[in-house]
């Protein structure tokens, strides 16, 4: 009996030594190390496109206060600057930050002085979004955007404006200082991690506050039934989502709990395919937020800061198997489906659609990128 026993452990003992030392094989090759050869990630790509989107959402930041200017802050408006200004006159640079302070001792109307400023951020904003997302750019797209928030009053008090202001200061130490994002290899981990925890920090605390409220919409699971018709200009899916059942309102409701809090410490963990895991159902809730509701460029910016949880590995994964696809589309309407004559696939060293992969110019591709990388191994591309 005892000597049976001992014999059924010692079988369960050593499945669960073989499982661990399989996790701790797939755990190597899914963490940091995601390059051949023991190379770490790298993130160029990331870095580029994360910057060029940062620019996209500056450019709608900018555009969306200089159109709204006049009737928001205007001579004629709701809250005129002057007023403003007036009212922050003892205030310290460090309480009340804004170039416009500077209006009367360049000889400027203050209201002109906020056209220019948002005129200059459109335009800094711009070159950013077309690639010179240098670091003085991004700090130019900074320091105007806090200079028209700071004056902007309750208009400017929103989450996304604060998130937009967080992150941009971070991309003035994440962007390369003189070179093109596209053209430079060395991307700084610190600031890096610190994009992550913000993204972190933003999806616990959405959590946190729900619960922290004591509303029993929250504790009741029944917040939806009322979200979507009371939120800021529902779409018209809004109003479809309203008509679901109750008890999978109840569901949606339990997701975002779960998405918020535990899938958020997720997003500092060192396994990639973990973080991708937590990207792909945070953004799955953004774009749900987005179809239903109206909160300008949050949820943009929201999946802007998931891209920094991906290493280039996935979109070299994802180029080829677009590339595949594209190919043999190519092909089949070339020949029109005769045998044997499919356009090649590319290869190191050969042009496509983004230069030559040997080539250091191209955007998705370095010299020093290796010519066969891993996909990520977690969920289809696109």
């Amino acid at each position: 009996m005892v000597s049976s026993m001992g014999k059924w452990w010692e079988k369960r003992v050593q499945r669960l030594r073989a499982l661990l030392e399989k996790l701790g094989r797939q755990g190597k090759s899914t963490s940091e190390p995601a390059y051949e050869q023991e190379r770490p990630a790298a993130y160029e790509k990331s870095r580029a496109i994360f910057l060029q989107g940062l620019g996209l959402v500056f450019m709608l930041a900018f555009s969306s206060y200089f159109i709204q200017f006049e009737g928001l802050y205007g001579s004629q408006g709701i809250l005129p600057v002057t007023e403003q200004l007036q009212l922050s006159r003892g205030l310290r640079w460090q309480l009340y930050p804004t170039l416009i302070r500077w209006h009367e001792t360049l000889g400027v109307d203050e209201y002109l002085m906020c056209n220019a400023l948002a005129l200059l951020g459109l335009l800094f904003s711009s070159l950013a979004a077309v690639g010179f997302g240098t670091a003085p750019v991004m700090l130019a797209c900074c320091v105007l955007y806090l200079s028209l928030t700071t004056v902007g009053d309750v208009f400017m008090y929103f989450q996304w404006d604060a998130l937009l202001l967080e992150t941009g200061f971070l991309s003035v130490m994440y962007a390369p200082l003189c070179t093109r994002p596209r053209r430079s290899s060395q991307v700084p981990r610190v600031p890096l991690w610190m994009l992550r925890f913000l993204l972190f920090k933003l999806m616990l605390m959405s959590g946190v506050v729900k619960i922290a409220s004591k509303d029993r919409v929250w504790q009741e699971l029944t917040a939806l039934s009322y979200h979507f018709a009371s939120q800021p200009i529902p779409t018209p899916t809004a109003w479809y989502l309203r008509q679901l059942h109750p008890l999978l309102l109840q569901l949606g409701v339990a997701m975002v709990f779960v998405i918020e809090i535990p899938v958020a410490f997720l997003l500092i963990c060192p396994l990639r395919v973990v973080r991708h895991g937590a990207a792909a159902a945070m953004a799955l809730l953004q774009v749900l937020i987005m179809v239903s509701g109206n909160y300008g460029f949050f949820n943009l910016l929201t999946l802007l800061l998931l891209v920094n949880l991906l290493d280039d590995s996935f979109w070299s994964s994802f180029l080829r198997e677009w590339e595949k696809d594209a190919a043999h589309e190519r092909s089949m309407r070339g020949s029109g489906g005769a045998r044997g004559e499919e356009t090649p696939l590319l290869h190191p060293g050969s042009k496509g659609m983004y230069g030559s992969r040997a080539s250091n110019t191209s955007y998705w591709g370095s010299s020093n990128s290796p010519s066969s990388l891993p996909g990520s191994g977690l969920y289809p591309a696109g």
